[in-house]
């Protein structure tokens, strides 16, 4: 199967995104590059674009138009279709990394030409090199940022649900519990909770496990009959998805592979400042105990939760018979912050506290014990007189109960 080497939707996307945000040249001065785009006619925008902005001329569409010529006015309306984004990093990445294979397959190209011509070994050993170190040199990665630490702002740890189970902000969290123990309960209130102190403007709770009629049904249970609340203008800010999931870490040809559909899917929650995602297993499409992979994984939603400002927070499935992280210890390794929930016993192991669970802080980074004053503390997730529902299903033969738990 051939290798892609560009994205003519992605790279009019891009012209998109600059044409209706001209900051965003100033943004990404040194990344937005003509050699990056393959379509010629992006090639031609986004030096009149450039040669505007250069010029310290308004990047307007009519002048843009002007300049191309009207015979494309057609490609420039189809460019201005294309939903603009306020952050290019992934796209970006992703055009820089098209741009060096496609360079690398003419230099594939002029090898074998020279092989079919009078070159010695030396000279092409040496036409190689150059042409390697000019690749090189033209796609230069900013694999990395450093900064002066006088320069850097000083700031504290920020929290949301700070009186409740506080969470870091710009970072990701871990809530792991055993089925039945109540984590979309959990959710439902950690949401809630954010949205109520006023640090969140916006909630996405992608709950893949439960049909979201359900789920809105447990979060109408949370609201009025555990946390007693009112302000109807809560829920607008807050929205869910029972879609079925995406595999951003999947297995390819025995490779591991980043989903193509990841920058699509920050994209689509830029809005949101706080995203909780059930389970962690569902998002995650190779060897649940692989530490490479896990890190790996982690990292995508870790570098977008600082640079974009976010609170992700994963709900994942403990070991049979505990409430410890499944699966690879690079899971717990990559996150900042680590709560168990459990139910809670009495001394004979009997279930006591039905509409409470208990919450243990097993990983704490950022002081969260001296906030709770704990490690371990109990918290109410269901109505005080939740009962479990019993459907009898019988038959000439046999009988039997189904509950319909949490």
């Amino acid at each position: 199967m051939q290798e892609q080497t560009y994205d003519t939707n992605l790279e009019a996307t891009i012209i998109s995104s600059i044409i209706f945000n001209p900051a965003l040249l100033s943004k990404y001065t040194n990344k937005i590059k003509k050699e990056l785009f393959f379509l010629p006619l992006h090639k031609d925008t986004l030096e009149v674009i450039l040669n505007l902005h250069n010029a310290d001329k308004a990047v307007d569409e009519e002048i843009i138009r002007n300049k191309l010529g009207k015979e494309f006015e057609n490609d420039l309306i189809y460019i201005l279709t294309k939903n603009p984004l306020n952050k290019l990093d992934d796209y970006l990445e992703i055009l820089q990394d098209y741009s060096i294979k496609r360079e690398m397959q003419a230099l594939a190209f002029d090898i074998t030409k020279s092989l079919q011509s009078n070159i010695s070994g030396l000279e092409l050993q040496a036409k190689v090199s150059n042409k390697s170190q000019e690749i090189t040199s033209s796609n230069k990665l900013d694999i990395f940022e450093i900064n002066n630490i006088q320069n850097i702002e000083d700031k504290e740890v920020e929290f949301i649900c700070k009186a409740w189970l506080p969470f870091p902000v710009r970072t990701v969290s871990l809530v792991t519990a055993p089925g039945g123990t109540g984590k979309s309960w959990f959710v439902m209130q950690l949401a809630i909770k954010a949205i109520e102190e006023g640090k969140i403007k916006k909630a996405f709770l992608w709950l893949s496990e439960d049909p979201k009629e359900i789920s809105k049904n447990r979060f109408n249970k949370v609201f009025d009959k555990v946390l007693k609340l009112e302000d109807d203008s809560i829920k607008s800010k807050i929205d869910i998805s029972d879609s079925p999931t995406i595999q951003f870490l999947y297995d390819d040809q025995r490779k591991v592979e980043v989903s193509p559909l990841l920058p699509q899917f920050k994209a689509k929650l830029q809005e949101y400042d706080l995203i909780v995602l059930d389970p962690l297993i569902a998002f995650y499409g190779t060897d649940e105990n692989n530490n490479s992979s896990a890190r790996r994984f982690m990292q995508l939603f870790t570098d977008w939760a600082n640079k974009e400002n976010k609170t992700i927070i994963f709900i994942h499935h403990s070991t049979k018979n505990t409430t410890q992280s499944r699966g690879a210890s690079a899971f717990v390794d990559a996150v900042r912050t680590v709560y168990e929930l459990d139910k809670i016993r009495d001394k004979d192991g009997k279930e006591k506290d039905t509409n409470k669970r208990l919450v243990k802080l097993t990983k704490d980074n950022y002081g969260i014990s001296n906030i709770l004053d704990s490690f371990c503390v109990q918290r109410e997730l269901f109505p005080l007189m939740i009962k479990e529902e019993v459907t009898i299903f019988k038959n000439t033969s046999f009988q039997f109960g189904m509950p319909n738990d949490f």
